[in-house]
């Protein structure tokens, strides 16, 4: 793969127009990291907003937990069917249909009349959010340039900042409506992702490896030729990529025990590959950042921030210092290792999440002693929180899904990656009901919970996960079930490039008259 990648007749830059193509396409499916983004730093934005909180009642905690929740529920009903889906119709049209539900959910949405509609609007969007999520990953990793893979889903995630932003400045503008439309325009714009997809559906391409598992090896051939050889049928990668694949498939379609979720418990590698999978979900929502995803403004109160205008500014803020730290991570994925990035993310973590408990806890113990909490303490807790931001984003933001879906071989990649969002969702639903109501209760005292739960994380990660990066797809999907295995892979993939290769020389007129 190395030598066929390397390849000094094929273009490169600008020069490579398929190149450049495939990466607008990769950029639609991309946005559907946006969409989440969005979502929680909207709902952010809104609970500032004195329109959106006189027009629902004041929520209470319990009601804001049910508020941001719901979306999630909504994910969980979808989630049984969307490995199926994606699996059995494909990553586009399964994109598409996510894309064309979270539109009806976010009309809904903008249109609420009463804290039921709002509610409703918000579960459809998180259903349609399932199918789109669990299909956009799937697709930029099978139709990704080899060489562009991680890089492509590790900025997936990343872009989630994107939609965070998007929303908070949206918010920051809107307040100052003073009525309805100061909350409705920024629930409606939501729907803007679903709008740029579902308006690409014509020069969206298909998974390579999708259309080789449904039979359609001359489509796949096709697609690999124009995007990632620049239309050179020739070219010694269009040939590799599809033997690799093909091969691919059909071993673990021989070895697998099975393709249902249960496959899952079935081997001491697919094990692994659960506990993992189990870990990057639950610890992706369980490290703290809910507080600042979905409930900054309740932190901001504690700490003496209480006007619209300062909490919608430094939500927009943090946002933009989001978006740009984990770009750059997701950039360097290729550099460092995946394991050596999750131990530094989750080290760091955990170094400023205590920092962050103390100043908390002294901010709050001063305003109960003497009505008002100290200025410059305040302001250390927001430097925590941009700090623990920064590390967050060292790994667990650019890397969840990319090492979810890079662990997994192709007949449980689908599965996998539902049961990641699965476990996503259900971090979230106990996240949005727990944390506004313990903030309202104990105060900093929460905090510690957090200190002890990310030192178990780091532990974990410690031992469990293990290093994928500097792999093709096809090898880093079977690094957990022993070299003899992968071995086996690597060498009928190189026998059969072989034999083409004997036989391609054997039939040329030049080399006979030799």
């Amino acid at each position: 793969m190395d030598q066929a990648l390397s390849n000094p007749n094929r273009k490169t830059g600008f020069a490579n127009t398929g190149l450049i193509w495939l990466n607008l396409i990769l950029s639609v499916v991309q946005i559907s990291s946006y969409a989440t983004g969005y979502d929680g730093s909207m709902m952010n934005g809104l609970q500032s907003l004195t329109t959106w909180n006189a027009y629902f009642n004041n929520p209470t905690p319990g009601t804001l937990g049910i508020l941001n929740a719901i979306q999630n529920i909504g994910q969980l009903a979808a989630l049984p069917l969307c490995a199926i889906a994606c699996d059995r119709f494909g990553r586009v049209a399964i994109l598409e249909l996510g894309a064309f539900v979270i539109l009806l959910g976010t009309a809904l949405q903008g249109a609420a009349q009463n804290t039921g509609m709002f509610i409703a609007a918000r579960g459809i969007i998180g259903f349609g959010l399932a199918f789109n999520i669990t299909a956009a990953p799937l697709l930029l990793l099978e139709l990704a340039y080899p060489t562009q893979r991680s890089p492509a889903v590790s900025i997936y995630n990343a872009l989630w900042n994107l939609g965070a932003i998007s929303a908070a400045w949206i918010t920051y503008g809107t307040f100052r409506l003073e009525n309805n439309w100061a909350w409705r325009i920024p629930s409606l714009i939501q729907g803007l992702a679903s709008v740029v997809q579902l308006g690409s559906s014509f020069f969206l391409v298909e998974s390579p490896r999708w259309l080789v598992s449904r039979g359609r090896e001359e489509q796949a051939r096709l697609v690999i030729t124009k995007y990632h050889a620049d239309g050179n049928p020739d070219d010694p990668l269009v040939s590799l990529e599809l033997e690799e694949i093909r091969r691919a498939l059909d071993f673990e379609i021989e070895s697998s025990r099975g393709t249902s979720y249960l496959a899952f418990f079935k081997t001491k590698g697919n094990r692994h590959r659960f506990f993992i999978i189990l870990a990057v979900g639950f610890f992706s929502q369980w490290s703290g950042n809910g507080l600042i995803s979905y409930y900054l403004t309740l932190v901001l109160d504690s700490i003496g921030y209480k006007s619209e205008k300062s909490q919608t500014l430094l939500n927009g803020i943090l946002q933009i210092w989001g978006l740009v730290t984990s770009v750059f991570f997701a950039l360097l994925v290729n550099r460092f290792g995946r394991r050596t990035m999750f131990l530094a993310s989750t080290f760091f973590m955990l170094v400023t999440y205590i920092i962050w408990t103390a100043t908390e806890a002294t901010y709050e113990t001063q305003t109960a002693l003497t009505g008002a909490g100290s200025p410059a303490v305040a302001r250390a807790v927001l430097a925590m929180i941009f700090l623990y931001s920064l590390a967050f984003n060292i790994g667990w933001n650019p890397l969840q899904v990319t090492y979810v879906i890079e662990i997994l071989p192709y007949h449980l990649r689908a599965k996998g990656l539902v049961l990641y969002n699965l476990f996503v969702a259900c971090a979230l639903i106990f996240n949005q009901y727990a944390n506004p109501i313990a903030l309202t209760n104990i105060g900093w005292k929460y905090y510690i919970m957090y200190d002890v739960w990310l030192a178990v994380e780091l532990v974990v990660v410690y031992f469990l996960f293990i290093e994928t990066g500097n792999q093709s797809l096809e090898q880093t999907a079977t690094i957990l079930d022993g070299t003899a295995i992968q071995e086996k892979l690597t060498d009928e993939v190189t026998q059969d490039s072989n034999q083409k290769h004997i036989v391609e020389v054997s039939t040329n007129p030049e080399f006979k008259e030799v």
